[in-house]
């Protein structure tokens, strides 16, 4: 009975606040993916939580104590450092069968998890060290102080890197062979962890070489984890910088493509007309009948002429779209002071500035409120270029895009796009809503 007493007291005060904090810390990443339908899930979770930490002490008072007698006190720490490996890869499934989380995803959270875990650990040990050193790790105020520290780094973990990769859309960014690498720093950072516990309780390490050794942990914990954000940004930038590119090539081969296009249209459209107009003289169709006809020539014909080639091929493809939708488009645009743009730029700027204020107008039920205005002007030696749309809904922040509940606003890679072309000639674009009016205002210094 005594020995099934301190196998429950060992279980409940030791394993049970080191294995609780683990959980809590992979599930605090975990939490950046959708919960899996079912609470039994997390009751299971629960319960494996509690199994593990029984299975620990049982682990540690007879099979520990085995290893010792047949082979030695590093047997010991072999077999506690096995142990902990195991329970770390276990999370991964367990990961899984809690959170909507792809395998790659699981290893991330479950790595960056138990560096958090251990980072608030090897504060707890250090804190313990210089101030009850003697403090047996049965004891309750030892379970109860751990949990109080867990407790304050994983408030400080999530709000300086959770909620950052949330805040920036980072989860799922993880690289495959990257994540292998941090999973093993981590079974290293495991085998540093027990062996440093193991020969400080043997009497083989001094004091100050284990206060110096949890430390140098300590910052390799911290360090695995600016790690872990830094490699999770800096995919998310090469992904970005792949599809801006992308985006920007399939730009230029539209523009072409309309382009050409339209220029065939107009030159068709031109025919038509001198052929209608042949035949009304010959036929003697009626005069009504005729202005129909020329009518709808003339909405093919009617290209918008700004003095920049490429300004006039967007706004006369955004013009005939418009048309279709029931939307007034309207310009007042001087395109000669865009010159020194190159054509697959103006394309861009304009051609996704109008892209979203076509989604916000087409949303509208009102058609006096249908309307979307573009302007380009020269103020001193700056262009000022405007688009201005009605919108409703309310505006919302995501992922970098500025979009209503109505499915108007402005869309992450367009977004970006609008900015890159600005930069690229030393300007700068804003975006303003006020009043259920949407404005792009780009700003671009003319060269001298």
């Amino acid at each position: 009975m005594p020995g099934l007493l301190g196998l429950v007291q060992r279980a409940l005060l030791v394993s049970l606040p080191n294995f609780l904090t683990i959980f809590v810390a992979v599930g605090l990443f975990c939490a950046l993916y959708p919960l899996r339908a079912g609470r039994w899930r997390l009751l299971a979770c629960a319960g494996t939580c509690l199994g593990i930490s029984f299975a620990s002490s049982l682990f540690h008072t007879a099979v520990t104590t085995w290893a010792i007698s047949q082979f030695g006190d590093f047997a010991a720490a072999a077999a506690t450092i096995m142990f902990f490996v195991v329970v770390l890869l276990a999370c991964v499934p367990i990961a899984q069968m809690v959170f909507e989380v792809s395998l790659w995803d699981a290893v991330f959270c479950c790595t960056a998890g138990y560096a958090l875990q251990n980072l608030a650990h090897s504060l707890w040990e250090t804190l313990r060290f210089l101030t009850v050193p003697d403090l047996p790790s049965d004891n309750p105020l030892s379970s109860a102080s751990q949990l109080a520290v867990a407790a304050v780094v994983f408030l400080l973990g999530y709000r300086l890197l959770v909620r950052r990769i949330h805040t920036d859309r980072l989860e799922g960014e993880g690289d495959r062979r990257t994540l292998l690498v941090l999973l093993g720093v981590i079974a290293v950072n495991i085998v540093l962890d027990t062996s440093i516990r193991e020969l400080y309780g043997m009497g083989a390490l001094p004091e100050e070489a284990f206060l110096l050794l949890v430390l140098a942990q300590l910052f390799i914990c911290a360090l695995t984890l600016y790690l872990d954000y830094e490699i999770l940004y800096s995919n998310r930038m090469r992904t970005d910088a792949a599809t801006t590119r992308q985006l920007m090539a399939d730009e230029r081969r539209q523009y072409e493509l309309s382009r050409d296009t339209i220029e065939a249209i107009n030159v068709r459209c031109h025919d038509i007309r001198h052929q209608v107009h042949s035949l009304s003289g010959r036929s003697g169709a009626g005069e009504e009948f005729m202005r129909s006809i020329d009518g709808l020539i003339s909405i093919y014909d009617s290209g918008v002429q700004t003095s920049n080639p490429a300004l006039d091929v967007i706004l006369t493809e955004k013009g005939l779209l418009c048309s279709r939708k029931d939307i007034e488009l309207t310009c007042s645009a001087d395109g000669s002071i865009l010159s020194f743009m190159s054509e697959q730029d103006v394309y861009s700027l304009f051609g996704n500035a109008l892209d979203n204020a076509i989604d916000a107008a087409d949303a509208i039920s009102d058609p006096e409120r249908r309307l979307i205005d573009v302007s380009v002007r020269r103020m001193g030696q700056m262009a000022v270029i405007q688009v201005r749309n009605f919108y409703e809904g309310e505006l919302r922040q995501e992922g970098g895009s500025l979009g209503s509940t109505k499915g108007g606003g402005l869309h992450g890679y367009g977004t970006k796009s609008m900015r890159l072309v600005a930069e690229r000639y030393g300007g700068s674009i804003t975006f303003d809503a006020r009043d259920g009016l949407f404005r792009v205002h780009v700003l671009l210094p003319i060269p001298e």
